[in-house]
């Protein structure tokens, strides 16, 4: 008898029940328009709304499937990670542009987001001087008050040099959305092997989460996560020592610079250090590489500092902004159980099944490791719904679990069909 399969299903049955328990309780504290969720535990609204458009992320999706598990499997590595790269870039633009072409941007110019505080911004200087403040960020939208102003100082740069259009700030979110892929997988062979990370391509290609990667700055400070985490472990797995120097450096560098795009960004954290502390290097090489990739952070927050911002400042300001907004009539009981379900959503029923018969202790350490960094957001209070944008940093790091599965593209199809099906059926300004 096969002692492991009682566990999957019982897990695999769990899940399920977390996720239907997510939306049904959902209908229920919903019906508190202060809450201002729509789709409870989502935000938005749901409308079947099949069309044309739909056929686009479909037909992606079906060559992803057909294609790409081949490819990964036969093709050189790094032509296994841009193909995986590519795709994931085209199956996000389909399912973005499943209701129009000129629906792409509809999430940047939406004037909750960034763009729509460009035209009012004071310059730089006085903008990062001020930025910690309550009366300055009254002035501007919820993401300028919800997060630190490193992405709103690229968007300024940008329009500087002549780039101040809306799909400066598209193209940024789909250079994430490129280099997201790409990272994880680069990692995954750093702590697991490169069997693994190729068997994960697909699923990073044609995830459900990618529903809310199109045009959303987070896809960007998803791609610079993941981003550092790879810097900093291959450095570290390195046998040179100029290169593990240089990877720590980098990989703190992009770490801290994360730290000033979202807040969200400290229970990430937590993945990088558990990626180290599985990595099986002497303890000297894993001391230095933690004070230099130290040392990477501290420069960028002295930087943010000496212009005039101070991080813990703009927690502090972002904290007020918070309790004074709808998380005052959310109930933390109800997104402790909510924002869970939103993560089964966002990863696919493929991933929870892979997850429950994960058996591989390399792939535990990845896979652990994001659901700690969820474990210590959903716990703060700091994640009253919303999380299918916020948890972004968190989510692909999941996927590695279907790497451990055999390969099928039913399987597969199923995983980008759940995409599919979330795009057509609900309505979000993401």
């Amino acid at each position: 008898m096969n002692v492991a399969r009682p566990a999957t299903v019982f897990t695999s049955v769990s899940m399920v029940i977390l996720v239907a328990t997510s939306l049904v309780w959902g209908r229920r504290v919903q019906l508190d328009e202060r809450v201002k969720l729509g789709a409870a535990p989502l935000v938005g609204a749901w409308r079947w709304r099949p069309s044309l458009g739909t056929v686009l992320p479909v037909a992606v999706g079906a060559l992803g499937v057909l294609i790409l598990p081949k490819v990964v499997a036969q093709a050189r590595f790094w032509i296994a990670v841009a193909s995986t790269s590519l795709l994931a870039t085209a199956f996000t633009l389909a399912l973005a542009a499943s209701d129009g072409w000129a629906h792409v941007l509809d999430p940047v110019i939406h004037p909750t987001e960034y763009w729509a505080n460009l035209a009012t911004l004071p310059p730089a200087s006085t903008m990062l001087h001020h930025y910690g403040t309550v009366d300055f960020l009254l002035n501007y939208s919820v993401h300028a008050k919800g997060h630190p102003p490193a992405f709103l100082l690229l968007l300024k740069a940008f329009a500087s040099l002549g780039l101040g259009h809306p799909w400066v700030a598209g193209a940024l979110s789909y250079i994430g959305i490129a280099v997201l892929p790409a990272a994880v997988m680069v990692t995954v062979r750093s702590v697991a092997s490169a069997t693994i990370a190729r068997g994960s391509a697909p699923y990073l290609a044609l995830a459900p989460y990618a529903v809310w990667m199109g045009t959303s700055a987070d896809a960007f400070y998803t791609a610079v996560a993941a981003t550092g985490v790879a810097s900093l472990i291959v450095g570290l797995r390195s046998t040179s020592v100029l290169r593990r120097r240089v990877g720590a450096l980098l990989g703190g560098l992009l770490l801290g610079f994360g730290l000033f795009l979202t807040y969200g960004f400290v229970p990430f954290l937590a993945l990088p250090v558990v990626f180290a502390l599985a990595s099986r290097v002497p303890r000297r090489a894993l001391a230095e590489s933690a004070v230099i990739a130290a040392v990477g952070a501290a420069v960028v927050t002295v930087a943010f500092r000496l212009a005039g911002f101070w991080w813990f400042d703009g927690l502090r300001t972002t904290k007020q902004f918070y309790w004074w907004g709808t998380a005052h009539f959310r109930p933390w009981r109800y997104f402790l159980v909510g924002n869970l379900g939103v993560s089964l959503l966002a990863i696919g029923p493929v991933i929870w099944i892979a997850i429950a018969s994960l058996r591989t202790k390399a792939v535990w350490w990845i896979v652990g490791a994001g659901i700690l960094c969820i474990a210590i957001a959903d716990l703060s209070q700091y994640s009253k719904g919303e999380v299918e944008r916020i948890w972004l940093l968190f989510f692909p790091w999941l996927i590695p679990a279907a790497g451990a599965l055999r390969p099928r593209r039913a399987r597969l199809a199923v995983h980008a069909g759940v995409a599919v099906v979330l795009q057509t059926w609900l309505v979000s300004k993401w």
